[in-house]
């Protein structure tokens, strides 16, 4: 089975009842599991690289809407860094076919779903990952 890990924000996207909290992972997409931040800024490309190397076959990051951030600047400072334009960056060895960003309001939790669904559908057809 694919297993997509989604580090997301906790003030984008409301999650209400879409995850089992028994299982950390979305109810209605198996395999996907769910890490929660107060703010995606928290989240580093080093987190990003250690679940594709522990196992995950994709990553989505999930922050406020640009412009939007609860926190001030947290999505634009990771949205730079999975763009390469602010360190520290992904190493140029992930693959970024594997690491997918949303950006997404509170009330967008289906456009969340349907955006993992779709994602893990691509990287379920990706050749397998080389493992080092």
């Amino acid at each position: 089975m694919t297993k997509i890990m989604t580090l997301i924000c906790e003030r984008s996207c409301d999650l209400g009842g879409l995850v089992d909290n028994t299982t950390s992972q979305f109810k209605d997409v198996p395999g996907c599991y769910v890490v929660r931040f107060p703010c995606s800024g928290m989240i580093q490309p080093l987190m990003i690289e250690a679940a594709l190397k522990n196992g995950a076959d994709g990553v989505v990051v999930t922050g406020c809407q640009i412009g939007d951030c609860y926190y001030r600047e947290g999505n634009k400072m990771l949205r730079e860094r999975l763009l390469g334009e602010r360190p520290p960056g992904l190493k140029k060895a992930t693959d970024r076919r594997r690491v997918i960003g949303l950006w997404l309001s509170r009330v967008q939790p289906q456009r969340l779903l349907s955006e993992v669904k779709e994602f893990k559908d691509v990287v379920s057809n990706l050749p397998a990952q080389e493992t080092k």
